[in-house]
């Protein structure tokens, strides 16, 4: 099935325009012009991809990267609407970098978020992105909250996070000398980072792969196409 999207000639003018002046400076000189659309005469109404990734934040940028990196051959685009990439949620969240030690033992949250841990700070040393691994207290402050903290701390060490200790009034005083407590979870492997500059590297390896980015291009439709009988050429 094909998705076919429609838009209008002055969306696509406003595409190619957006994509002339390529993308923030944070992307770096090797920053290529993407394909556009966009035929250079507004009869054209419409291009087709193998597949397009409506919306350029990070979970679409990472998905194209992905994507185009397993299966190169393919032709793909990201659309999104706005003048430039990962402005919403991406470029307005808290910016941590979880360990998992919330999550249920052998959930699929605990494997991702422990296994998405290692590989962003992975992907950061690759590509000069600075972040700070600034690790984290959990704090019972109440008798009674330690078996609780107790227990966290078992769930941390069967999901596999990295560098878990327990710690005393003493050595939280020493980690965070505002910080008032009975018994902590010391969680060295939390981290912070800037998420849209993460997310301008994916789109630059997007594009270096051959991918396609059009900004200011807004999806005003989406229709499910009919399949192709079995035999069919197409």
């Amino acid at each position: 099935m094909v998705a076919a999207l429609r838009y209008l000639g002055g969306a696509c003018r406003g595409a190619r325009g957006a994509l002339r002046g390529g993308f923030p400076r944070a992307c770096g000189p090797a920053w290529r012009r993407p394909w556009s659309l966009c035929r250079g005469d507004r009869s054209a109404s419409t291009s087709s991809f193998d597949v397009v990734i409506v919306g350029g934040g990070i979970v679409g940028l990472a998905s194209a990267r992905a994507l185009i990196l397993r299966h190169p051959a393919l032709s793909i685009g990201v659309v999104e609407k706005e003048k430039d990439l990962a402005v919403h949620q991406t470029g307005h969240n808290s910016g941590v970098i979880h360990s998992g030690i919330y999550y249920k033992p052998e959930s699929l949250k605990a494997k991702l978020c422990v296994q998405g841990a290692a590989l962003m700070y992975e992907y950061c040393n690759q590509k000069g992105i600075s972040y700070k691994q600034c690790g984290k207290l959990i704090v019972a402050v109440e008798q009674e909250e330690i078996p609780r903290l107790q227990a966290l701390y078992e769930r941390g060490l069967q999901n596999g996070v990295q560098g878990l200790r327990l710690i005393q009034q003493e050595d939280i005083k020493k980690k965070e000398p505002y910080c008032r407590g009975l018994m902590a979870v010391d969680c060295p492997y939390t981290g912070i980072v800037d998420y849209r500059q993460v997310a301008l590297s994916f789109a630059q390896d997007f594009q270096q792969a051959g991918g396609s980015i059009l900004t200011n291009f807004e999806v005003n439709d989406i229709e499910m196409a009919k399949e192709s009988p079995s035999r069919s050429k197409d």
